[in-house]
């Protein structure tokens, strides 16, 4: 959920776009649980719009800026832009649902409730990529066996409920696989074979995993998942050239933080005036749209809600296939 600003200073609206359809996706989906539990519905996105999520995160990481600072430099640059927000959001969560004890720092680490893993995951997966010193192709051959591993032991739609309780959260080793390959993607020129090939799997891989709802099974789970976003992570640099006119989506994207961080308070404030069915999708959307640019306009309100600064607008960027290639690190 960082900043699509590229290399040369412009912002793609194509994956602003996307980013604002996966967290109206994530929306959708807690309405869903929320109102109807795990069903169908909530089923039809779990299996695609956090793995793409994590897979566009590690797309859109600055690996060589980041491993040509220190760990510290790195920690000090996402500390105002994604975890003060987060650790904001934390407060106020742990505060209303009355968790606030001694080990709740920890424990919000480790064991993020609700929504609330997306940031430590994604935050264990920058650190790692930036210590390691490995090239994104060797991450990615680490990653592959462990989350494949981890989805059998762990789950990944139908989770065990003898899950180890020792263990962090599950994402911290099931979705790895999804952010190394966003960064192997980013610095691997397009194939247009290859491009042809992701866009017939990736359909098929998402009709896949909605066949198996009420036909749970461990092994094609991971490959239905596996089969679906990896080939639409694959597409991510086609989708950075398209201009896509739907401003008010792009804004969303921009703002994916605030968006994703907030919108289960709005839920559940709306809920508290018995509001329920569809208007309280629509009142929770609506709310988060008109609060934001309320918001924005002070600085430092808006700095720890995770609203996005103003950057310049979006201009056209050149073919994926005739913009430099990024060399491993």
């Amino acid at each position: 959920m960082q900043s699509t600003t590229e290399a040369n200073g412009s912002r793609s609206t194509g994956i602003d776009t996307v980013r604002g359809l996966l967290v109206l996706g994530v929306i959708l989906g807690h309405y869903f649980e929320i109102t109807q539990g795990e069903g169908f519905p909530a089923w039809i996105g779990a299996g695609v719009r956090m793995p793409l999520f994590i897979g566009l995160t590690g797309y859109l990481f600055n690996l060589e800026r980041a491993r040509a600072a220190s760990l510290m430099t790195l920690l000090r640059r996402q500390y105002p832009r994604l975890i003060l927000p987060w650790a904001v959001a934390c407060v106020v969560h742990t505060t209303v649902t009355n968790e606030l004890h001694v080990g709740t720092p920890l424990s919000l680490l480790l064991w993020p409730p609700f929504h609330l893993w997306f940031v430590p995951v994604m935050m264990a997966f920058i650190v790692m990529a930036t210590a390691s010193r490995l090239s994104p192709a060797t991450m990615l051959a680490i990653a592959i066996p462990v989350s494949i591993a981890a989805m059998y032991l762990l789950g990944v739609g139908h989770v065990p409920t003898s899950l180890y309780g020792w263990l962090p959260d599950r994402r911290f080793f099931i979705y790895p696989i999804y952010f190394f390959y966003g960064l192997y993607v980013a610095v691997r020129r397009p194939d247009a074979i290859r491009r042809a090939a992701a866009m017939v799997l990736a359909p098929l891989g998402f009709l896949w995993w909605c066949s198996l709802y009420d036909t749970p099974g461990i092994a094609a789970e991971a490959a239905a998942e596996i089969i679906g976003c990896l080939p639409m992570i694959y597409l991510l640099p086609v989708v950075r050239t398209i201009r896509i006119p739907l401003p008010g989506i792009a804004t969303i994207g921009r703002n994916s933080l605030f968006f994703y961080l907030w919108h289960p308070m709005a839920f559940a404030l709306w809920r508290l005036c018995s509001v329920e069915g569809a208007v309280l999708l629509a009142l929770t959307i609506a709310t988060l749209v008109i609060l934001l640019p309320l918001l924005a306009r002070h600085v430092s309100i808006a700095r720890i809600l995770g609203i996005a600064q103003r950057l310049p607008p979006a201009v056209p960027l050149p073919p994926a296939f005739d913009t430099p290639v990024r060399k491993p690190a």
